[in-house]
């Protein structure tokens, strides 16, 4: 079993495009966190991605009480956990919330944001992902920062001035896969052409998870974190196991079995790799399914507690509740009304 697509697909990442910006100095825009930006977009998701290309000039980008630093025309930049942070052109000015500046009702392309004070100007593509669920084990592997860059020596450079701040550049090989498809990305945005919010939509999931792919396989070799689990040889099979056949009744000591390592050598590395034990990794997983198949209406509550590893829907509804706070049935119509 493939993983990392296992739980793509059961927190349903999908992308969309806010703004298209030509800006010119001065022009300061402040992006606010998760749950400030989930209310003023009117979204449930429990997690937002923002990203930002630019695609001509320059810019500046600010994390909350952290130094600036520049994007430059081919830059791209991701915040796995929709950080606070401020944009703006060369001239420091007091940034306007992004929501004062854009209509976040349902559109069926990207707007055009015109803004700034006539100076130097900057082209961007501004968007994000969202997932209905959050993952936490895979947001919690990733950074604060990610960012996409030809070879530049400026960016690593100023990042680097940055000592708290968790940063990662993947480098955009001229003619590579990632740097295809960001142009591929670009020209959609540019033309505009019949189906371009879908083009844009799916350009921007399938670069995200090439970033994540490249990024784990980047990470240095005594790495922690889930996606350094998933490339560990014993770690990365017990979660094969637990993805695999989250309804059977798994113990540690079955699990080493089937890894074919001991009890107490799974139990650490695992602890060690993913920061928890492996049997409540397997409960947090399962709560995860549970959420997932809850949406498919079709399916009954006993149903879904057999999917996820439960005896009776009695049990699989407190666990539900400890987990999330809520009965199944009453969170499930809750999702199922807001999709209407």
């Amino acid at each position: 079993m493939d993983v990392l697509s296992e739980v793509l697909h059961v927190v349903r990442l999908t992308g969309a495009i806010f703004f298209v910006g030509n800006l010119s100095d001065p022009w300061s825009v402040l992006t606010p966190s998760h749950d400030e930006l989930a209310r003023g977009m009117q979204s449930k998701a429990e997690c937002i991605i923002i990203l930002h290309i630019v695609t001509e000039g320059r810019c500046w980008i600010q994390l909350e009480n952290k130094a600036s630093f520049v994007l430059e025309k081919g830059n791209m930049i991701i915040f796995p956990r929709c950080n606070t942070h401020v944009m703006r052109g060369k001239t420091q000015t007091n940034p306007v919330p992004v929501m004062k500046l854009l209509r976040f009702e349902d559109r069926k392309e990207p707007c055009q944001l015109d803004y700034g004070g006539g100076g130097e100007r900057i082209s961007l593509i501004c968007g994000y992902l969202k997932c209905d669920q959050r993952f936490n084990p895979l947001i919690g592997a990733l950074p604060e920062v990610l960012l996409l860059s030809p070879p530049n020596e400026n960016l690593r450079r100023n990042t680097q001035n940055n000592p708290d701040m968790a940063s990662k550049i993947l480098s955009l090989i001229p003619g590579s896969w990632m740097d295809t498809t960001l142009n591929y990305l670009k020209q959609e945005m540019a033309h505009q052409n019949v189906g371009c919010a879908t083009m844009v939509t799916r350009l921007t999931e399938l670069l995200f998870v090439e970033v994540l792919r490249r990024y784990m396989h980047e990470l240095p070799e005594k790495s922690n974190g889930w996606l350094a689990g998933i490339r560990d040889p014993e770690v990365g099979k017990a979660l094969q196991l637990l993805h695999a056949h989250p309804e059977k009744k798994w113990d540690v000591q079955q699990l080493a079995l089937a890894v074919g390592a001991s009890r107490s050598a799974l139990a650490q590395r695992f602890h060690d790799l993913i920061g928890e034990p492996p049997i409540r990794y397997l409960t947090g997983w399962r709560m995860q399914l549970a959420k997932h198949l809850l949406t498919q209406p079709h399916l009954s509550l006993s149903m879904v507690a057999e999917q996820v590893g439960y005896d009776s829907d009695i049990t699989f509804s407190r666990a539900f509740k400890r987990y999330t706070g809520h009965p199944p049935a009453s969170w499930r119509n809750q999702v199922l009304e807001q999709a209407l």
